[in-house]
C-alpha cells in the first residue's frame, strides 16, 4: 500500500512539472495586420484572451503587430522583404490582398505556397471556401494566400443620401437611376436647393474619379487608375478579351466630358482630387446626394459606411444604395482580403492551424474581431454587439472583412443580424454572379518598369484631373488629346502588347 502511495505521489509530482515544460513549447505567432494604428493596452488584453483560448487547442500564442494603413508598405511589406536574408524579424502571418502587394510578395518569393499546409492543417478552410476563391487567388496554379470568406462580387454603384433625395422629390428606391448620366436632373435639383454644397461625391483612393457604371474590370493591371484593363461584362453573350488603354476609349472620353460639364455646373467639389478624409467627412455629415462606391448588396455597404463615418455631432440622415454594375466575380475581389504565411515563419504548420481556426471557430473569430466580451464589447443578443468606445478593439484593426469567415461573426446593433449570410448569398448563391473570363489572371510588368513609371506619372498628371472635371477636355496642353499623346510617349502601347501576350499565354496554359 505504501509503495502504491509512493508511486502515486511521484506521478502527481511528475504531472505537476508537465505544464511548465509544455509552456516552453508553446509557439508565438507573429501576425502583421493592417489597421488604424496600434493601441498597446487594448491589444494586450485581446492577445491574453486569445492565448488562453488557443493554447490548449493548437499550442500557440499570438502577437499582433498592427501597422497603420499609411505605414503598411514600409512597416510590413518592406520589412518582410528585408528579413529574407536573416529571418529577423520573424513573421508568421501577414495580411495581403490583390490590391495590397500580393503579387509583389509572391514575385519576391517571400510567401510560402500553401497547398501541402492546407492538406495537413486546413481542412476547415478547404471545406468552407467556394471554388471561385481558389480560382482567383492562385498564381501559377499555386495558392499563397487564404481569402476571407466574404462577398465574392463587389459591383460599383451609388450610396444615396435618402434624406436629401426626399428633399428634392426623388425616391431612389422607387425610381432608381440606371446609369451615371441619369443623375443629371437630380443633381440639378439638389444644387438649386443647396447651392453651397456639391451633390456628386467621388471616391479618390487608387481609382480617382471611378464611376458607378464603368465598363472595366476593377484593378485589372495594377497601374495608376487602372489605365490598362479588360471589359467586365459580356456583350451578346460573349466576353470581350481585348486589352484596352482605357483613357483612349470613347467611353472614357464621354465620361470625362460629363464630369467637366458637372464640374462647371457646381455638382463636383473643385477640391475632390485632394480628398483624403475630407470626402468621408462630407459623407458623414450628409453633405452630398450620391457617392460612388463598390457595393455588396442588401444595403450592407451603406450601413457600414454610415457607421464608420457618421459622427455623434453630425445631423442624422438616412441612406440607401443603387447598384449600377452587373454581378461579376473578378480576381481583385476573390483575393481582396487574405492572410499569407511568410517564408520567415519558423512554424508554418502552426500558422496554418491558426488560419484554420479563423475559418471554423466562432469564438476565436469574434475575439479577433471584437475583443473580450465585457471589456471591449457587450452582447445585445445572440448575434448583435455594442462596442465599448473606451476600449474599442474593433476600430484598431482593419475590420470584419479581414477576419476569417464572416458567417461566424457577430454584427453591430445597427446592422442586420443576417448581414453576413446575405453577403455570402449576394454572389455565392446567385447564378447571375458570373466569373469573368480572366478570373485568376494577374499582369506582371516587372520587365517594363520604365514604361510603368512613365504611364503612372502621365495618369496622375493628366488623366486624374480630367476624371474629376478639373480640366477642359479640349484644353490643348492638358486635355484629352494631350493626355493620349503623353501616354503614347510613356509607352502605353508596349504595356498593352505585353498584357495581351501574357493574357493569351495564361489562357492557353489553362486548357
Amino acid at each position: 500500500m505504501r509503495k502504491l502511495i509512493s508511486v502515486l505521489l511521484a506521478l502527481v509530482l511528475l504531472l505537476g512539472l508537465l505544464p511548465a515544460a509544455s509552456a516552453e513549447d508553446v509557439y508565438t505567432l507573429d501576425i502583421y495586420w493592417v489597421g488604424a494604428g496600434d493601441e498597446p493596452e487594448i491589444r494586450a488584453g485581446v492577445e491574453e484572451a486569445i492565448n488562453a483560448y488557443i493554447e490548449p487547442l493548437i499550442g500557440a500564442h499570438v502577437s499582433f503587430h498592427i501597422i497603420p494603413w499609411a505605414d503598411w508598405e514600409a512597416g510590413a511589406v518592406n520589412v518582410l522583404k528585408d528579413s529574407m536574408a536573416t529571418f529577423e524579424p520573424k513573421m508568421d502571418l501577414i495580411f495581403t490582398a490583390d490590391w495590397e502587394f500580393y503579387s509583389d510578395l509572391v514575385s519576391a518569393r517571400t510567401l510560402c505556397p500553401l497547398g501541402d499546409l492546407l492538406d495537413r492543417n486546413g481542412q476547415g478552410i478547404l471545406s468552407s471556401l467556394p471554388e471561385s476563391f481558389w480560382a482567383g487567388v492562385k498564381i501559377d496554379n499555386a495558392i499563397y494566400g487564404i481569402p476571407t470568406n466574404k462577398e465574392l462580387s463587389v459591383p460599383m454603384g451609388l450610396l444615396v443620401n435618402k434624406t436629401a433625395a426626399a428633399a428634392i422629390g426623388w425616391d431612389p428606391d422607387a425610381d432608381p437611376v440606371t446609369c451615371t448620366a441619369d443623375l443629371e436632373p437630380w443633381l440639378q435639383k439638389y444644387k438649386e436647393m443647396f447651392p453651397d454644397k456639391y451633390p456628386y461625391l467621388m471616391d479618390t483612393g487608387s481609382m480617382v474619379g471611378r464611376w458607378a457604371d464603368e465598363p472595366w474590370i476593377n484593378d485589372w493591371s495594377g497601374l495608376e487608375n487602372n489605365a490598362v484593363a479588360m471589359r467586365m461584362a459580356k456583350v451578346d453573350g460573349e466576353f470581350d478579351e481585348t486589352v484596352y488603354s482605357i483613357f483612349e476609349t470613347p467611353e472614357q472620353e464621354a465620361h470625362i466630358r460629363l464630369m467637366y460639364d458637372w464640374k462647371q455646373k457646381g455638382y463636383i467639389d473643385p477640391d475632390t482630387i485632394n480628398y483624403t478624409d475630407e470626402g468621408h467627412s462630407l459623407f458623414g455629415k450628409g453633405d452630398f446626394l450620391v457617392y460612388t462606391q463598390p457595393l455588396k448588396g442588401e444595403n450592407i455597404k451603406a450601413v457600414e459606411m454610415y457607421t464608420q463615418h457618421h459622427k455623434a455631432e453630425d445631423p442624422e440622415w438616412e441612406i440607401t444604395e443603387i447598384i449600377l454594375q452587373p454581378k461579376y466575380i473578378v480576381t481583385a475581389h476573390t483575393a481582396g482580403s487574405m492572410f499569407s504565411i511568410p517564408i520567415t515563419s519558423m512554424n508554418p504548420d502552426k500558422a496554418m492551424q491558426f488560419l484554420n481556426l479563423m475559418h471554423t471557430d466562432a469564438k476565436l473569430v469574434n475575439l479577433m474581431l471584437f475583443g473580450v466580451e465585457g471589456v471591449n464589447y457587450t452582447k445585445a443578443n445572440d448575434m448583435q454587439v455594442v462596442v465599448n468606445p473606451d476600449a474599442a478593439w474593433y476600430s484598431v484593426h482593419a475590420g470584419a472583412w479581414t477576419v476569417g469567415d464572416v458567417t461566424l461573426q457577430y454584427v453591430l446593433t445597427n446592422e442586420d443580424p443576417e448581414k453576413n449570410q446575405k453577403l455570402i448569398a449576394f454572389a455565392g448563391n446567385d447564378p447571375k454572379a458570373v466569373e469573368t473570363v480572366c478570373l485568376g489572371f494577374r499582369l506582371n510588368l516587372r520587365k517594363l518598369q520604365k514604361e510603368v513609371t512613365a504611364v503612372n506619372d502621365v495618369v496622375k498628371q493628366y488623366a486624374n484631373p480630367l476624371m474629376v472635371g478639373l480640366v477642359d477636355p479640349d484644353d490643348a496642353e492638358y486635355g484629352i488629346e494631350a493626355m493620349k499623346a503623353k501616354l503614347k510617349e510613356a509607352g502605353i502601347d508596349a504595356i498593352v502588347e505585353e498584357a495581351t501576350q501574357q493574357y493569351h499565354s495564361w489562357k492557353q496554359s489553362r486548357k
